[in-house]
């Protein structure tokens, strides 16, 4: 009986050795089987949220492009549009602009293409029997067509397109722009981890539009697909499991509608590869489960500590989705401010030759109307006015930082004292009370004076903002010594510049966050939260950094903290004469604005010299010839054609070494470029002073020389 009951229990001890470690590894299989299409689905879902977001912003640039076309060609007739260079200068303009965009198009009602960002004039071509055409013309507002083939560079593209606005809503033709295949699959690439995993971009109807990998092939997903079925039942997003049409691969999706456009994005892990990752898991458990009850113990304590390393990995991995998703935000940030800056550019670019032509003509005006007349103060209002303008898009070019930045030394107090009489106070209310406590014997600093002001100016409206009901704005500056302790842990001398008001205060829940761009309390329309971020940026550009002190219902003082400068601060330059003297010389002008050519052209005849105009580079080398009939070649450097003005200046130098070179431009990101090479520049718009200034000089050092 002993011997039985032994053996009866040593096979109960066998089975339960077996049993125990087998049934343990199912219970563990059955978990990670779980667990991994539970990792998968999150995984799918986190990447087909970066894809989505990409994604999002491109449709949303080609919405925006075309809508900004709309409004430019909003009340010209279809003859016009055809026959105006200019009009295929702006589509041009904004391709390069933006390089998500392949080409534009513009087509009128009856389907004959009107105008296009690649040719001038557009070749006879009727587009009346195209899908977007018809769709258009039927009622919709916005369509997305199928892939195809570039007839001149054999990429895949696909034509994202818009209906022309038109009263009453009646058909007016259409504008479309056209969308490179490889702007997306080269994205898809970068997000795709493994070989098992796809990601596609899918019109609303099933027709594939990008897919990675693989290309498109003219897929169309037929109506019982997983993915139409599954958009059927929750049309903005979800998740599905199919086999794909494309490659017959078996995966896990989630699918996400592109904003309002009718495109989703789809991210797919193979169901293959996600079980063979929990074979592999469950292969590894058996090698410990099976030998013996003996090594139980081992394989119990193996498993603890597996589960323990998948709870770290889990948590490294929390940690690292939360840094991307971190990073993702600053980068669209990034983006959108770069989106801005190329905006403002373009805006002060034609805003400056705007005012260009505007300046000198008042010039002209007042220096022909022989006595001051009654018209003499008008004009020098308008006057006034005008070079504020430009001084305006000074500081749009340093907010967007396509301003060339350039430091110079001088007195904090001495640049505050004209600021606070003249633009604080236009800027502030009547109930609002500017103070001073300027200190005296303030050490110079060597920073951009516009971008200063501009700081500045963002401080007092943030102020103002701050105090509904009026209140006190106190300008401070004081030398500082900072050991390391301090805001922005720097060490060193500062000029320490301050503005305090009496307002509402910040809380303090968001005073981390306040510098921060596009972050901002106003209400919507009141504020673009871009102020204190270009006052932080300007300030650590400049080698200091920004304080803040604030009390909610006590005010608020933000201090600029800007190095000292081992240089002494400039001296003011005299001001230039109000009429230049007349002079002698030949003059090539080179122009590619009839309005600004034969403006300069009146204002340098005035100084007296004799001028040839070109209006453009091409014509200017023809000018020049192999003779030097010119004293002095002054150009434009923004220009179409082969050539831009600094090109040409290059040119000219190489030809005649002696012969100087003035360069003038709006805006411009060659101009620091130009003056790094040496050559005299001109920011539009310019005082005609200052060119008769600028022209004499280089005359008298091509002389000297």
């Amino acid at each position: 009986m002993p011997h039985r009951r032994s053996a009866r229990d040593l096979w109960i001890l066998l089975l339960f050795s077996f049993t125990v470690p087998l049934l343990l590894l199912a219970v563990v299989a059955w978990r990670d089987y779980n667990k991994g299409f539970a990792e998968a689905e999150r995984h799918v879902d986190r990447s087909n949220s970066v894809v989505y977001e990409h994604t999002l912003r491109l449709f949303e640039t080609y919405a925006f492009v075309l809508d900004e076309i709309d409004q430019y060609i909003a009340g010209r007739p279809w003859p016009e549009i055809a026959a105006t260079p200019e009009v295929h200068r702006y589509l041009e303009r904004v391709e390069h602009a933006f390089p998500q965009v392949g080409s534009l198009w513009l087509a009128d009602a009856s389907g004959r293409i009107a105008g296009s960002s690649r040719f001038f004039p557009v070749p006879v071509s009727d587009v009346s029997d195209r899908d977007y055409h018809l769709t258009l013309k039927s009622g919709e507002t916005r369509f997305i067509s199928a892939t195809y083939p570039g007839r001149t560079t054999g990429k895949l593209a696909f034509n994202v397109a818009r209906s022309r606005s038109a009263p009453e809503g009646a058909y007016d033709g259409s504008i479309l722009a056209s969308v490179y295949v490889a702007e997306f699959t080269e994205f898809f690439a970068q997000v795709v981890p493994t070989a098992g995993d796809a990601v596609s971009l899918v019109r609303a109807d099933g027709t594939m539009l990008a897919r990675f990998p693989g290309p498109p092939a003219a897929i169309r997903l037929l109506p019982d697909s997983g993915f139409m079925r599954a958009v059927a039942a929750a049309p903005s997003g979800g998740m599905f499991r199919t086999s794909s049409q494309g490659d017959g691969v078996e995966r896990l999706y989630a699918y996400r509608k592109v904003g309002d456009f009718p495109v989703y994005v789809l991210y797919g892990r193979s169901t293959s590869w996600i079980l063979a990752e929990w074979r592999a898991q469950v292969l590894f458990y058996a090698l410990f489960a099976v030998p013996s009850a003996l090594l139980l113990a081992l394989v119990s304590w193996l498993v603890v500590r597996k589960a323990r390393a998948e709870r770290a990995a889990l948590a490294r991995v929390a940690a690292e989705v939360e840094r991307r998703q971190h990073a993702e935000a600053i980068l669209q940030k990034i983006q959108r401010l770069e989106m801005l800056g190329q905006i403002a550019g373009g805006i002060a670019h034609d805003f400056n030759n705007l005012l260009m032509v505007i300046t000198s003509n008042l010039y002209l005006a007042q220096s022909r109307g022989g006595e001051p007349g009654p018209a003499a103060p008008f004009i020098d209002t308008a006057m006034q006015a005008a070079y504020r303008g430009g001084q305006l898009t000074q500081q749009l070019l340093t907010f967007s930082r396509q301003h060339t930045v350039k430091p110079e030394v001088f007195d904090v107090n001495v640049a505050l004292g004209p600021m606070v009489d003249g633009m604080l106070k236009r800027s502030l209310r009547g109930d609002i009370a500017i103070d001073t406590d300027l200190v005296s014997g303030l050490w110079p600093v060597k920073v951009d004076r516009a971008q200063m002001e501009l700081a500045v100016l963002n401080l007092a409206v943030n102020a103002r903002d701050a105090m509904p009901e009026g209140g006190r704005l106190t300008v401070r500056t004081r030398n500082v010594t900072l050991d390391g302790r301090g805001p922005g842990g720097l060490s060193g001398d500062f000029v320490a510049l301050t503005l305090a008001d009496t307002g509402c205060g910040i809380p303090r829940d968001i005073q981390d966050r306040v510098f921060d761009p596009f972050f901002t309390t106003k209400e919507v329309g009141k504020g673009t939260g871009l102020g204190l971020s270009q006052v932080y940026g300007f300030a650590t550009q400049a080698g200091g950094t920004v304080g803040l002190d604030s009390r909610p219902g006590e005010g608020t003082a933000i201090t600029l903290y800007l190095p000292r400068s081992g240089e002494g601060a400039a001296q003011a330059a005299a001001a230039p004469a109000q009429h230049p003297q007349p002079a002698g010389g030949a003059i090539l002008l080179v122009e590619d604005s009839p309005e600004i050519g034969r403006t300069a052209t009146t204002l340098l005849e005035g100084f007296g010299y004799s001028v040839m105009y070109a209006e453009n580079a091409d014509r200017a080398l023809e000018a020049l010839g192999d003779d030097t009939r010119f004293d002095l070649v002054f150009s434009d450097i923004v220009m179409p054609g082969s050539m831009n003005g600094l090109d040409l200046a290059r040119r000219v130098r190489e030809r005649f070494p002696s012969m100087p070179v003035l360069l003038t431009t709006g805006y411009s990101n060659a101009a620091s470029t130009a003056e790094k090479e040496g050559f005299r520049l001109l920011q539009k718009p310019y005082r005609p002073e200052v060119l008769a200034e600028a022209v004499r000089d280089l005359l008298n050092e091509g002389a000297g020389a």
